[in-house]
């Protein structure tokens, strides 16, 4: 029994040991200098991870030199934590020509790190170009693939109004994980505005008809956005007051913002404690 209680007891202190460190950073926030010293670290892998994201949390870590460093980390450094990183900052700050620097690491046979080719699905989520489709139907395709790589690949592909696309979005519907029919079907909405939820007989059915009266698939399309987290304020929020968080809201992605009609959401993000 009173191992049981030192156990607890030695959990409890971590705890409030780890919130009064997160209250101790959130006083003495790291200065923008030093986050990029820890990003450019090359003797701890740990730094450049935390310095990255620090970086790309900041409403200055799209300047050009940060955006060569990621860059850089995505083609070069074999930390995969690190690469993943970089994945997750180019997403945030780069252009429509980094979704093809990003696209290979979502190749299951490129690379072992699942968590590399979870940011680089959820990246083509933010960056439109059209090059990246066949990476994206792989991955959807890849029964060896996490499903969480798979659910985002589906995601993604909800930006690309081709009939191959469409074939392998009902071809996740067939899948035996609801969290991929149900982001395939979320895909086709996007795609098409109809409404068939998972029903792959009924998508199937519909694109046939259609396609005999010489109508296109993608007539009714709407306007892409990329999904983002959306924290729900809870009372516990103003007590950590130190924890500072970043609201994201959906936009089109960089490439196809500039096809599309404007997003009926602020461009701007919001920087809230």
């Amino acid at each position: 029994m009173k191992y049981i209680v030192l156990i607890i007891f030695v959990f409890v202190v971590s705890c409030v040991t780890d919130d009064f460190n997160n209250m101790a950073d959130g006083f003495s926030p790291i200065s923008p200098r030093q986050a990029a010293g820890m990003a450019l670290d090359q003797h701890n892998p740990d730094k450049r991870r935390k310095g990255i994201t620090l970086l790309a949390n900041s409403p200055f870590g799209g300047a050009p030199d940060y955006l060569a460093l990621y860059r850089d980390y995505i083609e070069a450094d074999m930390d995969p934590l690190v690469k993943a990183a970089a994945i997750n900052a180019l997403a945030r700050f780069g252009d429509s020509n980094d979704a093809t620097l990003i696209s290979p690491w979502l190749n299951y046979s490129e690379s072992e790190s699942a968590q590399v080719r979870r940011a680089a699905a959820y990246a083509l989520q933010r960056l439109h170009n059209s090059s990246v489709v066949i990476a994206l139907l792989r991955s959807l395709r890849n029964p060896n693939e996490e499903n969480q790589v798979r659910y985002a690949s589906a995601i993604a592909l909800g930006q690309y109004p081709q009939p191959q696309v469409f074939n392998g979005l009902i071809e996740g519907l067939q899948n035996n994980d609801l969290s991929i029919n149900l982001a395939s079907a979320e895909s086709l909405h996007v795609l098409t505005a109809q409404v068939f939820g998972t029903d792959w007989d009924a998508w199937y059915d519909w694109s046939e008809s259609t396609v005999r009266a010489g109508d296109s698939l993608f007539a009714h399309q709407s306007v892409y956005e990329y999904p983002t987290y959306q924290h729900v304020d809870r009372w516990w929020d103003s007590v950590i007051f130190w924890e500072h968080r970043i609201h994201e809201r959906p936009d089109s992605p960089a490439g196809l913002k500039e096809k599309t009609t404007k997003s009926t959401y602020d461009d701007d993000v919001d920087d809230s404690q």
